[in-house]
């Protein structure tokens, strides 16, 4: 880890920039390396993730972990973050200001930093702060797009959060789907890294 990331994570765990750093145990910077190729971006902190200071450690990253099984990823080789890297209260939605402010001050100097040739978008809280507007991932889960964010265009991969999952089997199956293919995209798409 450079010096640049040993900061970046630093300024995370210490942030008072938002209402969301008076509630939390610890902030939640990332994890995994920082030349990975593929990026996966969540919604924010749970309660597991608050308390451990680990990105998807609690239920909806054990099956995490078995969705990149499916895609043919190791959780050691993917770079794991959150949209807001402090959990909300009653693990509300994260609010507009709460985002803008993250993904400004944080989430493009990771994306700057890592690089990655696809970032797989888990649920719309993620797909706002990427896209920059709302979009309904019931109708777009499974779709490769191209965005421009950071000063870098990339391409992502839209799914459902995995925590969407723990309360239907319907969605489940679906992320299971969606995982195969994500496999397939991984194989087929010459999918350059950012420059």
């Amino acid at each position: 880890m450079g010096i640049a990331t040993e900061e970046l994570e630093r300024r995370i765990r210490t942030c008072t920039l938002c209402r969301l750093h008076r509630n939390r145990k610890n902030a939640v910077p990332g994890e995994g390396p920082y030349d990975a190729r593929v990026m996966l971006l969540g919604e924010a902190p749970g309660r597991n993730e608050d308390l451990r200071g680990i990105p998807f450690c609690g239920a909806a990253g054990k099956f995490l972990d078995e969705l990149l099984e499916i895609a043919g990823l190791k959780r050691e080789e993917v770079y794991i973050t959150n949209t807001v890297k402090c959990r909300p209260p009653q693990n509300r939605a994260p609010r507009d200001d709460e985002i803008k402010i993250c993904a400004s001050k944080y989430l493009k100097k990771q994306v700057k930093i890592v690089r990655p040739e696809l970032i797989v978008v888990l649920g719309r809280t993620a797909a706002k702060a990427l896209l920059g507007k709302e979009i309904p991932i019931t109708a777009n889960h499974g779709k490769v797009m191209t965005v421009k964010f950071a000063g870098l265009n990339f391409l992502i991969f839209l799914t459902y959060h995995p925590a969407a999952a723990l309360y239907g089997a319907r969605t489940r199956s679906k992320l299971r789907e969606d995982f195969a293919k994500l496999a397939e995209v991984l194989k087929t798409a010459r999918i350059p890294r950012p420059k």
